[in-house]
Order: structure tokens, then C-alpha cells, then sequence
């Protein structure tokens, strides 16, 4: 059975700031390295690379998000370079940053 998401996630994910910006669901930083590292990890080969979150912004960006998207990788043994790592991490950020807005 494909998985769907509640009711309240779609309703708030359909919602609009007061400049057009869709609203973000709001998640905790921990949260947020857990699912941005499960995403790395459904990828072949990044099983020893955990991630963190970049921090909180003061205010929101131009899109709406409040977090700077800067992930922090800690490599395992037998982890890729670097340079991979970052490659397979930008899309990730992106669509975590379009998603989410870290919570209090």
C-alpha cells in the first residue's frame, strides 16, 4: 500500500504565507539530522556519514525557510571523500530546506 501522507501534513503543506511562500512543517533540529541522514543513507555507499543541520536563521530566507541548509557530515570508516559526500548532500538539503522549518 503506498504510503500517504495525514491530513494535517497535506493541509499544511498546501498552506501560504502572506507573500505566496509555501509553509513549511515545523520539525526539531534532531529530527531534522535523523531524516536528512536516512535520506543519505538510501543512497548506495553513505552508511558511515551521519549529518547535522546548519543553524537557525534570526529571520527567514527570501523562500520562506529558517535554516541556513549548511549540513555538517561526520564520516564513518569506510566513509566517501568529502567532495562525494557534498554532491549527494545538495539535493538532499534542498528539498529538506523547501520542506521543513526547524521548530523552538
Amino acid at each position: 500500500m503506498p504510503h500517504r501522507r495525514n491530513k494535517s501534513a497535506r493541509a499544511l503543506l498546501s498552506r501560504r504565507d502572506t507573500e505566496g511562500r509555501r509553509l513549511r512543517a515545523p520539525i526539531t533540529a534532531d529530527r531534522l539530522d535523523r531524516h536528512v541522514t536516512g535520506e543519505l543513507h538510501k543512497l548506495d555507499g553513505f552508511d558511515a556519514v551521519t549529518v547535522s543541520v546548519g543553524y537557525r536563521l534570526r529571520a527567514v530566507d527570501e523562500s520562506g525557510c529558517n535554516w541556513t541548509g549548511d549540513l555538517v557530515p561526520r564520516y564513518g570508516a569506510g566513509a566517501p571523500g568529502g567532495d562525494v559526500v557534498a554532491a549527494a548532500l545538495r539535493p538532499i538539503a534542498r528539498a529538506a530546506q523547501a520542506r521543513y522549518n526547524l521548530s523552538e
